[in-house]
């Protein structure tokens, strides 16, 4: 096969072609949304990335297929959207987030004995990845590789909180299984819950997946805010009252900014 090589004119074009246009409103979408948590009009991405209002629908349409780029039905604003995690994950891929997180975790099971998990989201469940096993006789059971919903886990609340309000949404739309008489079973409770994880920095599972295993969990969050992986304490309700539950979630929520740090997350949560 021919290469071809580029020369200046037909550089010039690619320069001025739609899909580089339409890369530059994607940018301009990102920069507004890293100054505003809610997104942003068609008038401002417009005037910011220099496209007409009609070039710029016609680009965000075209990246809200593939879940680049997602709409919020009521302010109908646009913000980046969850597909670009998968973008960002092979980016990041040289950097293995099991790889990476794996000491921390072992140095929380050392200090608090107890059984810690790691989990990325799949879809609108989490997958584990890594755990470490508790030294006491007593522990609860898991296996890599198991899925479990995110509204009744710590960890899957975890990465929710941090999550465009669409995926919580989804969640929502899916409905609620009551695996325990703890289990949040509506929109509003769950809202009221990931509001309540974000003003103190971690989540808490109050025995509502399994009825006697209480959990405490955090985020890790990247570069661009997003929620790429959570990690969780986990034992039996009764090794875990709860003026422990705080001590292990504070301990955790500066674990978490350390481990975020380390994919790039600047700022305070």
């Amino acid at each position: 096969m021919t290469r071809r090589v580029l020369t200046k004119s037909s550089k010039d074009k690619v320069a001025s072609s739609t899909v580089v246009k339409a890369l530059h409103v994607l940018e301009s979408l990102a920069d507004l949304c890293d100054s505003s948590a809610e997104g942003a009009s068609v008038s401002k991405i417009s005037q910011r990335s220099g496209e007409s209002p009609s070039s710029v629908c016609k680009h965000l349409a075209a990246f809200q297929q593939y879940g680049l780029v997602e709409q919020d039905p009521r302010s109908e604003l646009y913000r980046i959207g969850i597909y670009a995690l998968r973008l960002s994950s092979l980016a990041l891929k040289p950097m293995s987030i099991r790889e990476t997180v794996s000491p921390y975790l072992r140095k929380i099971a050392d200090r608090v004995g107890e059984t810690i998990h790691l989990v990325i989201r799949d879809g609108l469940r989490v997958v584990y990845i890594d755990k470490v096993e508790s030294s006491k006789t007593v522990r609860m059971h898991s296996e890599i590789g198991l899925r479990n919903p995110m509204y009744c886990t710590g960890v899957g609340k975890a990465i929710l909180a941090y999550s465009p309000i669409s995926l919580v949404e989804a969640v929502a739309a899916e409905g609620f299984t009551p695996f325990t008489p703890q289990t949040l079973i509506s929109r509003g409770a769950l809202l009221e819950d990931l509001e309540l994880i974000r003003s103190r920095g971690y989540a808490i599972d109050n025995c509502e997946h399994e009825s006697e295993v209480r959990c405490v969990a955090a985020p890790i969050l990247n570069h661009l805010k997003e929620p790429i992986a959570s990690f969780s304490v986990s034992c039996p309700k009764w090794r875990l009252p709860h003026e422990r539950v705080v001590e292990i979630g504070e301990m955790i929520r500066d674990v978490s900014a350390e481990i975020s740090a380390r994919f790039g997350y600047i700022g305070s949560r």
